[in-house]
């Protein structure tokens, strides 16, 4: 979908000292506050756009990639930032919060769809660089941020030599975490609100974030993928994807009759209501064609990826070379074939 008119956000004269400290040179400033990130060498400030609701758009830039991951920052009496990306992004994001003006006490909100580290890897560097901010999760996520140790290993298991690229998680103080019940409304001040929307399928801790009064979704991950110039691609990873959990969420989204809404990966969708129905056909089709092919062929990897590739072609979703670019840099399609994998045999062991 076509991004919304924005405009770029000018870099303020004042830098907070979180990031910027006057005696201290840039680098030696987020080594201090931000030490994996920098120790990473990837590149630091993405693209921010300014849209309307004064939502500030930034592209993460995981792993020095453009238009993979974003973060999303309400900019409201008491600012939410929805998401932060992965721990090698956390100097990426501290960066453009201080260049939209937020000092160390000025982010009220760190709002997180789900906790896996493409989304929430920079919260605990985030939490500590601004130490006002209350980190609000999913009650089922929340364990993790405390004590992220099994998060980081299961993650690293599945990236393999990609793993140095999304890094892992600091802990967060327990005290510091909210734990969002479904409809647990999040206050920004002025009259603005966000209200948490369990989102269950991509992962049972996801959930979504909606801006009530301008009818904004931050649908995470629940909604798919758009890798720029090409259709709404599922996002179906291991170890939780729930095919039918994920079809009652959309149904769920779309009867909230978002006016616009972003997806982490990556960007706006003006036209709601069509990437909404084509994420439920598409997830449909492909965990159907899933379990037809477990059926005939259980635990063949191949069997399964011809029957979803026929199923839903990726072929739309995959329009540009920068889309291609997104789409083989952490292996989504092998994702999404262990994910549909996962889910089909842990139907057959508990029907």
């Amino acid at each position: 979908m076509p991004a919304a008119a924005a405009r770029p956000v000018p870099r303020p004269t004042r830098i907070p000292s979180v990031t910027r400290p006057a005696q201290a040179a840039p680098a030696a400033a987020q080594a201090a506050c931000l030490p994996f990130a920098m120790r990473q060498g990837y590149a630091r400030l993405g693209g921010m756009d300014l849209h309307p609701g004064e939502v500030l758009q930034i592209d993460t830039m995981l792993a020095g990639v453009p238009g993979m991951t974003g973060a999303h920052l309400i900019r409201a009496e008491q600012p939410a930032l929805i998401d932060c990306g992965a721990q090698t992004s956390a100097a990426t994001v501290a960066d453009a919060l201080a260049a939209a003006g937020l000092g160390p006490d000025d982010l009220a909100w760190l709002v997180l769809t789900h906790v896996h580290l493409d989304h929430c890897g920079a919260a605990g560097d985030l939490a500590r660089a601004f130490p006002s901010a209350t980190v609000v999760v999913h009650p089922r996520g929340a364990r993790h941020l405390v004590d992220p140790a099994r998060l980081v290993a299961g993650t690293h298991a599945l990236f393999g030599r990609l793993s140095p690229a999304i890094g892992g998680l600091a802990p967060i103080d327990e005290h510091r975490v909210l734990q969002a019940d479904d409809g647990r409304v999040i206050p920004l001040g002025g009259g603005r609100s966000l209200r948490a929307v369990w989102a269950a399928g991509h992962a049972r801790h996801h959930m979504a974030l909606l801006e009530e009064s301008e009818g904004i979704l931050f649908a995470g991950d629940a909604v798919g993928v758009q890798m720029g110039g090409g259709e709404m691609y599922p996002t179906i990873p291991p170890p939780e994807y729930d095919l039918d959990a994920g079809l009652a969420t959309l149904d769920v989204l779309e009867g909230l009759k978002p006016q616009r809404m972003y997806v982490s990966h990556f960007g706006v969708v003006d036209d709601p209501g069509e990437s909404l129905d084509l994420g439920r056909r598409a997830q449909g089709a492909m965990g159907r064609a899933a379990r037809e092919a477990h059926s005939r062929a259980p635990g063949d990897l191949d069997v399964l990826h011809r029957a979803v590739d026929e199923a839903w072609p990726p072929d739309n979703a995959l329009r540009t070379p920068e889309a291609l670019t997104r789409w083989t840099a952490f292996n989504w399609l092998d994702n999404n074939l262990l994910g549909l994998q996962g889910m089909v045999e842990r139907e057959a062991r508990d029907p």
